[in-house]
């Protein structure tokens, strides 16, 4: 067990930060919410179960990475996942990368589809230019919206590195999701309440993302 010194912990940290990228798109199940026929029941659950299957998929993952090819070679590869592949399966990386870009193709078309709801959203409640919030009138699709998160999508991918996408992602989703938590504090110091059926959840769960989300950045800004 290596020694729990600062930098130990900052690197802890900043491999979270960068883990948190596998984690974005769970939280778009929010913005499905009016599809959902109980979603005060089911969008709960649905997040819930779809993070602890996602996680233990991704320890396993990560437990026969180290066992079957030494940390240190994993480190110095490009492509680790590849390089496990094709130690344990005897195939060419090729196929892993395939199916890499088919499952990463498919996450991108869905968060887009997201973002650009979310485009259409703001500027139909004034918080973005109204021109945002208009749809075609014979597909009654938001079309100004989704071309806008196509180009920012395209120019970020072009222009940025991946690491610091990654990187810049995830820090800019941590401060989202500490905003979020920080504001259900907020609303449960206050005693405020919705109408109409809602969730509860204990204190300490909107304190501990907002820690976690805290300690995550902080990593990410550490020297």
């Amino acid at each position: 067990m290596p020694p729990l010194d600062i930098g130990t912990l900052s690197g802890i940290g900043y491999a979270s930060l960068l883990a948190f990228f596998a984690f974005i798109g769970f939280e778009d199940l929010a913005n499905v919410v009016e599809e959902a026929k109980v979603p005060h029941r089911d969008i709960p659950r649905a997040m819930v179960l779809t993070l602890v299957i996602s996680t233990v998929l991704y320890v396993a993952v990560a437990a026969i990475a180290v066992a079957a090819v030494p940390v240190a070679e994993l480190a110095a590869s490009p492509a680790p996942l590849s390089l496990v592949f094709r130690t344990l399966a005897g195939v060419s990386p090729a196929t892993i990368s395939a199916i890499a870009i088919v499952a990463t193709l498919n996450t991108i078309l869905a968060q887009m589809t997201m973002a650009a709801r979310v485009v259409y959203g703001l500027a139909r409640q004034g918080d973005l230019p109204g021109f945002a919030g208009r749809v075609h009138p014979k597909t009654a699709t938001p079309l100004i919206a989704t071309a806008l998160i196509v180009a920012a999508t395209l120019a970020l991918a072009l222009l940025v590195p991946f690491e610091r996408l990654a990187e810049g992602t995830s820090l800019a989703t941590l401060v989202v999701f500490a905003l979020v938590n920080l504001a259900l504090l907020r609303l449960r110091h206050r005693k405020i309440h919705t109408d109409g059926p809602h969730i509860r959840v204990l204190l300490w769960v909107p304190a501990a993302g907002f820690v976690s989300c805290l300690a995550m950045m902080a990593a990410a800004v550490a020297p």
